[in-house]
Order: structure tokens, then sequence, then C-alpha cells
């Protein structure tokens, strides 16, 4: 996919850009992006404001808010459509020998971690993501090494990362949880949040319970907390598992018991926990 001769040896697959406002399949290297619904999709049509062709075209009376809505889903398809403008692209994620091309000021702009990277200010990282990253430079464009994350996840959050959409589902939301957080990529953060916390149980509130105080994530966090205060018994009932957890996460548990039996002044304060998980 790229335009130097090190990664075409590495993968055989070709960039084909799609046709305009038509949804289609990204290819980035051996990397298969496809694009989010409505990503692409022709715009207009009944009840939504056109642009002018050559003629002019009427413009479909909307209210504010459907307009305003009209204007972030047009910047979402054609934001899309750069995730195949391999000849302008400025950089390119190496993740598990695929390759993907990238914009350096879209990942600056919706990633915190990348943003440091980008900049060469790599002490503003936590050291574990700092470990994972690595940077080289192949004919002027930077190429960022990615180890921890897998290639097919990675492909959801560069799509993210462009459309503010991607394909969110049991297999994959976790992961993507855990990519939000590794990189610092906020809107990630809360709609794999708001996809978790309604699929949260006794076997699996611990595991979430770890990556949400790991990468700080304050809604997860709170539906953990308020699960385990009803389903104190049934989690500890695993034995094994509440043992090694235990073990690893004292002040998790500490900070768990605590609400346990102070239930009433948690849910008190459940308010401003909610004001405080808009990021």
């Amino acid at each position: 996919m790229a335009d130097t001769d090190q990664y075409r040896s590495q993968s055989q697959t070709r960039v084909t850009p799609p046709p305009p406002r038509r949804e289609s399949e990204l290819r980035t290297g051996s990397a298969h992006l496809q694009q989010p619904p409505h990503a692409g999709s022709n715009r207009g049509g009944s009840g939504t404001n056109q642009r002018y062709g050559n003629g002019g075209s009427f413009y479909t009376k909307t209210t504010d808010a459907e307009h305003s809505l009209n204007l972030l889903e047009h910047l979402s398809d054609d934001l899309a459509n750069l995730l195949n403008r391999t000849d302008i692209s400025d950089c390119f994620l190496k993740v598990d020998g695929t390759f993907m091309a990238v914009h350096k000021c879209i990942l600056a702009a919706r990633s915190n971690a990348f943003a440091a990277v980008i900049s060469g200010k790599f002490n503003r990282l936590d050291p574990s993501t700092r470990e994972q990253l690595e940077t080289l430079t192949e004919k002027e464009k930077l190429v960022i090494v990615i180890d921890k994350t897998d290639p097919e996840i990675m492909k959801q959050v560069v799509v993210f990362m462009y459309t503010g959409k991607c394909e969110l589902n049991e297999g994959n939301a976790f992961y993507l949880l855990e990519a939000a957080g590794r990189y610092d990529i906020k809107d990630l953060k809360v709609h794999t949040g708001r996809f978790l916390v309604n699929r949260i149980d006794s076997n699996n509130v611990l595991t979430l319970l770890r990556a949400a105080y790991k990468y700080n994530n304050k809604l997860v966090k709170q539906y953990c907390i308020e699960h385990f205060i009803t389903h104190a018994k049934e989690v500890m009932d695993q034995h094994e598992l509440w043992k090694k957890f235990a073990e690893e996460q004292q002040p998790i548990v500490a900070e768990l018991l605590h609400w346990h039996v102070n239930r009433d002044l948690f849910y008190s304060e459940k308010p401003q926990w909610d004001a405080n998980s808009r990021w």
C-alpha cells in the first residue's frame, strides 16, 4: 500500500480509491478497513441539506439541530475518504507487519498518545505505553511501530479516529476499550464504555475494573463498582479469580469494600460521578 518499495515488498495489496460518496472497502497495505455505516454515502435526499451542484439545487428545510447533525455526518464522510488517500498520507502505522497509511494531524487531534509521539515528547507518555511504541523514518514519512494492539483492533481504532464510528460488538469491545485507554482516545473511551456498562456481569466485572482503573475510565469504573455493591457475594464466590484479583489489585479491592460498606454514600454521590463521567 505504501509508496515505497520496502512497503510494497511486504504486501501485494494495493489501494484502490472508492467511488466518491459510496460505501467502499478501504485497503491499507494488507489491512482491509471497512467504512462505517453512512461513511461516504450520498448526501442529500429527503429531509437533509444538499450541496449546490453545477446548476444549483434546492435546500430542504431542516431545524438547526438537524443541520448541525448533517454537517457532522458530512465531516465524518469526508474524513473517511482520507483513509484511502495514500498519496497525501504523511505517516504509517506498522502493526504486526501490517502498514496503515494515516495522517499525523488526525492522529494528533484524536489521540493524546499519538500527539506526544508525533511531537517527539515521549516523556508525556505512560511508561508502559512508551515501551510499546517505536518510531522510524522512511523517505521523509514517519512510521509508528505498534506491537501491543492486534491489527484488526487497530483498524477499528483508526476508522474511529477519522469518522467517530467503528464496528463495535461483544467480541471486540473490551479490546477497543483497552486500545482507547492505551492511546488516550477520549471519545473511544466513552463509546466503548457506554457499550460495555450494559453488559457487566459477575464473570467480567473484575476484568473491566482492572482496565477501568489502569486507564482511568470513570464511566466503566462507576458501573463496575455499582455492580459489585449489588453482587459482592456472587463475585467473591469465584474463589480463585477473586483471590488472584485481591492479591494483585489491593487498592481496587480496598475501594470496592469501602463502597460496599458505604453504599448509601455511593448512591448519594452517584449524580456527581455521572457528571464527571462525561469527558
